[in-house]
């Protein structure tokens, strides 16, 4: 199931507050290609909510829609917020990533798709 952390909602709601969003704010999730494994990752970017007609899901009072083609692909992630000094920010964490098995060496840090 999709989910997005306590801490990763309160900073996506402190970025639509600011200055230069759209009148009706929202967070869109979408798939995308790429990666060292050349797999479909997610992405996350600021939506003008005024603009769709799709309902969308509430997470605490944060709007969020899931692109159809990302739906498969996010119903196994939690989007989550970082705040450590090195590498801050946005992570998609996967629930199933221990069942993902690779056929090549990523080395010690890993591959950042969890394929």
């Amino acid at each position: 199931m999709f989910t997005i952390t306590d801490k990763a909602i309160t900073e996506l709601k402190n970025i639509l507050t600011g200055p230069d969003m759209p009148e009706k704010p929202g967070i869109r999730v979408f798939a995308q290609s790429g990666g060292c494994c050349s797999n479909n990752n997610l992405g996350i970017e600021i939506a003008d909510l005024s603009k769709t007609d799709l309902p969308g899901d509430d997470f605490n009072g944060l709007k969020v829609l899931v692109d159809d083609q990302a739906k498969d692909i996010a119903d196994n992630a939690t989007i989550d917020f970082y705040d450590h000094l090195e590498n801050p920010g946005f992570k998609v964490l996967w629930q199933n990533a221990q069942q993902h098995q690779h056929n090549h060496d990523h080395g010690n840090g890993g591959c950042g798709c969890h394929n």
